[in-house]
């Protein structure tokens, strides 16, 4: 596959594709070399030249079974970048405290003699 130019995503990995956790070590380094021209086949701006791009096309378009490491790593990307974010917060609230017992307060035992 031909190289057309590193291959950088700021808006989903700012910190570049080795660091964020989700690609191995050859999988960041083949985005980084073959991104633009992954992206470009498959996005169609870029027309396939040679037979591995012709195999990489068919594979993510599910035409073959996905075998190439290109195709694996492509896909992989696609769904990390459009994958819905789901977060999940721990909520904390105060209970309220009425139900506890107040040895303090006279009234109440003032209220409870007068029945």
């Amino acid at each position: 596959m031909r190289s057309e130019g590193k291959f950088y995503d700021d808006k989903n990995f700012p910190r570049g594709f080795n660091r964020s956790g989700f690609f191995t070590i050859s999988e960041a380094t083949l985005l980084h070399n073959y991104g633009r021209t992954m992206k470009g086949l498959s996005e169609g701006s870029l027309k396939a030249s040679s037979e591995p791009e012709r195999q990489f096309l068919a594979e993510i378009r599910g035409q073959l079974d996905v075998r190439s490491d290109f195709a694996k790593c492509w896909l992989k990307y696609i769904h990390k970048t459009t994958q819905k974010v789901r977060s999940y917060t721990l909520c904390v609230s105060q209970r309220n405290r009425s139900y506890c017992f107040d040895d303090d307060n006279e009234s109440d035992i003032e209220n409870d003699l007068d029945y």
